[in-house]
């Protein structure tokens, strides 16, 4: 602004700066939505943008993120879950991990009275798998050349305990004696893990000769232990 008299001017002029309003609205603008596996950090930091009323953004204000409580969830490097708004509106959180808990949540972002929404949708996932166990069909008896009563069934789960999903797994039974085969009439037969980490094979059927043997269960590297019990009658 200047200010003029007769043909003089002021040099310089009235330095002025309109300055943005309040907090009005606030949005998840960075790391939404996004996965990573259980303990380990999100690959992008969750970012928020504050503008006022008419839309202008709101700098040097602070940001509160809050994950759950309970469940999935996540902890913020150092505890520490606030952030100011730069001059552009946005408030960057510190790093997000995972915690150890499988599932999706939200995490909310909050500047003042103001909150987003929806907020950061993360999903943490299962690890890779660890453990694998007889969890159907076991023990239990068939008649020769008849199908055992219930599928065998084995459940995958990472290394906190967590079901993993979309795992192969073969199953073996003995190439020799008492025995039997799945469907198709081979000595194995693979499966896929389900959302709750459970493989569930084929129907398998007793062959002639009686006894009891043990049936395994595989995926990657890791074998169950026990089997699954199987016995063949008369």
């Amino acid at each position: 602004v200047t200010a003029t008299g007769a043909s003089l001017t002021t040099s310089p002029g009235y330095a002025l700066t309109n300055k943005a309003g309040a907090p009005k609205t606030i949005t998840a603008t960075a790391g939404t939505p996004q996965t990573a596996t259980v303990n380990t950090a999100f690959a992008t930091k969750l970012g928020a943008t504050v503008v006022d009323t008419y839309g202008n953004p709101v700098g040097g204000t602070t940001v509160t993120f809050t994950a759950p409580t309970s469940g999935a969830s996540g902890t913020f490097t150092g505890g520490v879950n606030t952030a100011k708004t730069n001059a552009q509106g946005v408030a960057t959180a510190a790093v997000f991990t995972a915690n150890k808990v499988t599932g999706s949540y939200i995490v909310t972002a909050k500047a003042g009275t103001v909150t987003t929404s929806p907020g950061f949708a993360l999903t943490n996932q299962a690890g890779a798998a660890a453990a694998i166990a007889a969890t159907a069909g076991t023990p239990q008896s068939a008649k020769v050349n008849t199908a055992f009563a219930t599928n065998l069934a084995a459940t995958v789960t990472d290394t906190f305990g967590n079901p993993v999903s979309g795992a192969t797994v073969t199953f073996t039974a003995p190439t020799s004696g008492a025995s039997g085969t799945f469907t198709g009439g081979s000595n194995t037969a693979t499966a896929t893990t389900d959302a709750t980490g459970v493989a569930t094979a084929p129907v398998f059927t007793a062959n002639g000769t009686t006894g009891g043997y043990t049936v395994t269960a595989k995926v990657g590297t890791i074998t169950t232990s026990p089997g699954f019990s199987l016995t063949n009658t008369n």
